[in-house]
């Protein structure tokens, strides 16, 4: 097994996981990098977020060790941030942040653990954090919002490294449906993707004056070099690239 984005430090064990290897570096490599920064300014006291998975416990376990170890700094908390929406629990959690005299925050957890953190932290107001961003979470633009900025401003974080995919443009703009999308099967992606970026609808053939759809229909001949979306923003691939590696 190739992995592109799985970077438990406990999938290095080659005793359990002989077979695994991963095109991305593992989180011994970012802990060991955190750590590098909070030396760098001097952060000694910090708290410490993790999502409740591996993915989380061995970063702690691996952050907590190598702190210890560097006689750099201490934890004022460590705390696991719950999945799902537990609002009890994470208005616990940001009670913690608040009241503490840490201004540090670490967190290993995912996009969706901090959505539901951040909305908390922006009900009880909890300004003057300075944030350290693990890589999964670092960069992820549903984080980027206006009413977070205040709060999220000056996030230093560890970000997967980004990388250019020779001929992905012109790849991505040759793709179009073909006569059969719409009673091939293999064509269904092709079809919800021309759907969703032009805002039509293909219809059976026959069907268009029946009153299937009163959205505009699909020609096929629509031109994807024209459109401004998310697809074809190849200026920031991270996981993509190692994909691609």
């Amino acid at each position: 097994m190739v992995s592109y984005f799985a970077t438990c430090s406990c999938l290095s064990d080659r005793k359990q996981f002989p077979s695994f290897f991963r095109t991305i570096p593992s989180d011994a490599f970012q802990v060991r990098a955190m750590l590098q920064i909070l030396r760098r300014f001097g952060w000694t006291w910090v708290g410490l977020l993790i999502s409740d998975d591996d993915y989380g416990r061995h970063t702690a376990h691996s952050f907590q060790s190598d702190l210890a170890h560097s006689g750099g700094g201490c934890l004022a908390y460590l705390e696991v941030l719950p999945w799902g929406n537990d609002v009890a629990e994470i208005q616990r959690i940001v009670s913690i942040m608040k009241k503490s005299t840490s201004r540090v925050v670490t967190i290993f957890a995912h996009q969706s653990n901090m959505l539901n953190l951040m909305e908390e932290v922006v009900r009880q107001n909890v300004t003057g954090l300075q944030w350290m961003a693990s890589e999964a979470w670092s960069t992820a633009i549903v984080l980027q919002t206006p009413s977070y900025m205040p709060f999220l401003a000056g996030t230093l974080g560890i970000a997967i490294r980004r990388g250019e995919i020779p001929g992905l443009r012109d790849f991505l703009l040759r793709i179009r449906p073909d006569k059969d999308t719409l009673s091939n099967q293999d064509n269904n992606l092709v079809k919800q993707f021309w759907e969703h970026i032009f805002q039509c609808k293909f219809v059976s053939p026959g069907l268009e004056f029946e009153g299937q759809t009163r959205e505009r229909l699909c020609t096929g001949n629509e031109v994807l070099r024209n459109i401004e979306n998310e697809f074809l923003d190849l200026s920031n691939l991270r996981p993509e690239y190692n994909v691609y590696k």
